[in-house]
């Protein structure tokens, strides 16, 4: 569980730095502009981090589900191994998205001068100010939702509802209240993710919503992390039995 917080932690970590620094900027500056160059990177940066970040929520989740369900072969399932390859195939996941995005921001034309209504380049907003035909791009972003969004918080939940039968078939109180408290942390943290994620993807971008919308953003690009660091430090400080 060790390895997945620290690679998590560092996720956060460059998630915040690929928005934050220049948000501070544009704050402090009268003229608040970015190049073509910097929003094709923050696209890509900001795709492959988040996507990385959801799957590696999925490994820790199915690492609870060994620790809970078979604690038996924890030791055998979870192997230094295993680890790796999951942390990696999060990392491919997200390389794989952050590649296909930036391939659907090439394909879409601009204006000399475009206004985008958020603090960074983010390929739902730069959709909506294309010029040109958005088809394709719609299609890998709705292609990339479904396969990578959707297939993720599924197996979260099938997880967690297995950990939850699990947890209480244990007779004693002080078992349940334990067990409980290794997945509190974790729990959280899906909940503050996908809450924000959902929130962006689901509600329309109207002029009555966009103001919460932003909000939404910030609570995923700045407070997210933050909130995650604490949780990380609440996994550490418990400690985890079977890791």
């Amino acid at each position: 569980m060790y390895y997945f917080l620290g690679n998590l932690a560092s996720v956060d970590l460059c998630s915040s730095t690929v928005i934050t620094p220049k948000l501070l900027v544009d704050l402090m500056s009268e003229k608040k502009s970015i190049a073509y160059a910097g929003c094709v990177a923050q696209v890509f940066l900001f795709q492959l981090l988040g996507i990385t970040e959801c799957f590696l929520l999925v490994s820790m989740v199915y690492d609870r589900y060994v620790a809970i369900c078979h604690p038996l072969l924890y030791p055998l399932v979870m192997s230094p191994k295993c680890c790796f390859q999951l942390v990696t195939a999060s990392y491919l996941m997200g390389l794989t998205n952050g590649v296909g995005q930036t391939i659907s921001m090439s394909t879409l034309s601009f204006c000399s001068s475009s206004t985008i209504d958020l603090f960074f380049c983010d390929i739902s907003p730069l959709i909506s100010l294309s010029t040109s035909d958005t088809t394709l791009s719609h299609t890998i972003l709705t292609t990339a939702a479904s396969l990578f969004g959707v297939s993720s918080i599924l197996v979260i939940l099938l997880s967690y509802v297995a950990i939850i039968a699990t947890i209480l078939s244990i007779n004693s109180a002080e078992g349940k209240r334990k067990a409980f408290s290794t997945c509190t942390s974790h729990f959280t943290t899906v909940s503050i993710f996908y809450g924000a994620s959902f929130f962006m993807c689901l509600f329309p971008s109207s002029d009555s919503s966009r103001a919460a919308d932003k909000w939404a953003v910030v609570l995923y690009t700045v407070r997210v992390a933050g909130g995650k660091h604490l949780s990380v430090t609440t996994f550490v400080l418990l400690g985890f039995p079977n890791v």
